[in-house]
């Protein structure tokens, strides 16, 4: 799948945002905005191009990480009154730290890759540390500018409604064309640009809507209500 491609679906994750706000953070999601989440979801879908009759299951990963990333930036907001940014993201790592640590206990040597897998499941088995001498700088540089990345984020989600947050996350679309097409020399289809783009309107409604309700968009102190 096209990095763009990728990172289009990954997308749906403001509108599994606002839905876990109406959920958990009960806030007020009115008919138009439910309006713009069901437009959204037409975009993923106009982006999967799903032929049912011979639809792979693994196009929708984008979208699973999605659902659980919209999930764990609601957690944050829930819980933004009790713990600060420090705190979350020292429990963060904690976490991703002790899951990695289990997954390669189990898997990190490759002994569950076959090469009769096809090329996505033989990435997802791979061995970890094939090269470590040539990737080891990589994962440093990656792992310093991915941990000030995610204190930008979870300061963002802690201060502002994440149904508001979570749009300016689009800009991600474009960086992505970026480096997919210097890269990878990766063209996104006309059929991803027009998902693409009624993703990114249904989330400016979302957010144009925010500000005509008079919702609020930034504030000193969590939103969440008890």
């Amino acid at each position: 799948m096209p990095l763009a491609t990728a990172n289009a679906l990954f997308f749906s994750s403001p509108f599994f945002v606002s839905i876990f706000a109406k959920v958990f953070l009960k806030e007020f999601i009115g008919i138009r905005r439910w309006s713009a989440i069901i437009f959204g979801f037409i975009g993923v879908y106009i982006v999967l191009n799903p032929d049912f009759s011979n639809f792979e299951y693994k196009n929708l990963l984008p979208v699973f990480s999605a659902f659980f990333y919209a999930a764990s930036m609601t957690i944050t907001k829930y819980t933004s009154d009790k713990d600060d940014v420090n705190t979350q993201l020292f429990y963060f790592y904690l976490i991703a730290i002790a899951l990695c640590v289990i997954i390669f206990i189990f898997m990190g040597n490759g002994q569950f890759n076959n090469s009769n897998f096809d090329s996505t499941t033989q990435f997802i088995f791979r061995e970890w540390f094939s090269n470590i001498e040539y990737t080891w700088k990589f994962i440093l540089f990656f792992g310093f500018v991915a941990s000030i990345a995610f204190v930008c984020i979870f300061s963002a989600y802690i201060v502002a409604s994440p149904s508001v947050v979570s749009l300016f996350e689009y800009s991600l679309i474009i960086m992505s064309m970026i480096p997919g097409f210097l890269l990878f020399n990766e063209i996104p289809s006309l059929r991803t640009f027009l998902g693409v783009a009624c993703i990114i309107a249904a989330g400016i409604y979302i957010y144009v809507r925010e500000k005509a309700r008079d919702q609020y968009i930034a504030t000193k102190t969590p939103l969440r209500r008890s």
